[in-house]
């Protein structure tokens, strides 16, 4: 098996990236495509990993033969989800790699935060998740278990919060009357009706979406940080379960991290490493220990 190239991919909920490096030259190709979360929407996902990985091959006119892939995957960490991709890349997109592994994306953040280094990892976007990275090698993924019942300190929570505030209102006083509900109900609707159709349709990102409207809120609206105050509540207890009780550095990574670093405690801000990578760097480090390994098998043996 000659494996001449490494592809590192970066699946997430809005957008996936490849890089493809050459093992001999160190060339670098990459490509980006749309959302990969094989648990959200696998179609949709296949198709953005079919797109990134035959724009890597076509300008480096590498054969997936001669490719050891890393994917960092939303919903990778299902061992089920993993195997319908490995799959279907195979038998729908005739992409069969000389090894593929394929991982949760919350895995190769954590790999890339403090680059491969022992870390305390929480990634803040449309969900929450935590990770954690021993001294030892040892990985554990904390929270993240999905919208419908977790994902506490993640845009979809806060949104969902927001709007709860909305219903609130509605119940109680037939109308929005905080400067946050008003603008929220611009969105979802005034009356039952509206509103109900609303809550028929919408999923974790249309939650999300509302994340920025309540942070810009902050001390202008006393439900915006009340709403606020318990996603901070929120992000705390997950520093707390994810450090455990070791003393690994914290690297919070995401689309809500830095709004929501500004909020936390002054002692736990203290207590935060800035990042040093991302998910994709993660991948490469990933796939750069596979061929370390592969190596000294083979020269071992």
């Amino acid at each position: 098996m000659n494996i001449d190239y490494i592809l590192a991919i970066d699946g997430g909920g809005t957008k996936t990236l490849a890089k493809l490096v050459n093992l001999h030259s160190a060339e670098e190709f990459t490509a980006q495509a749309g959302a990969a979360s094989v648990y959200n929407d696998f179609n949709t996902a296949l198709t953005s990993l079919q797109q990134v990985i035959t724009s890597v091959c076509a300008q480096s006119g590498a054969k997936h033969s001669q490719i050891l892939a890393v994917m960092g995957l939303a919903g990778g960490s299902s061992k089920v989800l993993a195997e319908r991709v490995t799959a279907s890349l195979q038998l729908d997109c005739d992409i069969k790699f000389a090894q593929l592994s394929i991982v949760s994306d919350a895995i190769t953040s954590l790999y890339g935060a403090n680059l491969g280094q022992p870390v305390a990892m929480l990634a803040l976007g449309t969900g929450a998740v935590a990770a954690r990275l021993s001294a030892d090698g040892e990985t554990k993924l904390i929270g993240g278990w999905g919208f419908s019942v977790d994902d506490f300190g993640g845009g979809a929570r806060l949104g969902l919060s927001a709007v709860q505030c909305l219903l609130d209102e509605i119940d109680r006083f037939e109308q929005p009357k905080s400067l946050l509900t008003q603008q929220l109900s611009e969105q979802v609707g005034r009356e039952r009706e509206q509103i109900s159709s609303w809550l028929m349709k919408a999923k974790a990102l249309d939650y999300a979406r509302f994340s920025p409207l309540i942070f810009s809120l902050k001390t202008q609206c006393i439900i915006a940080d009340t709403v606020l105050s318990e996603h901070v509540r929120q992000v705390e207890r997950l520093i707390e379960k994810c450090r455990g009780q070791s003393q690994l550095p914290v690297i919070i990574i995401g689309g809500l991290a830095d709004v929501t670093i500004a909020l936390l405690n002054e002692n736990t801000q203290l207590n935060l490493s800035p990042r040093q990578g991302d998910s994709l760097a993660g991948a490469v480090i990933l796939a750069s220990d596979r061929i370390k390994q592969i190596e000294y098998t083979r020269i071992t043996q």
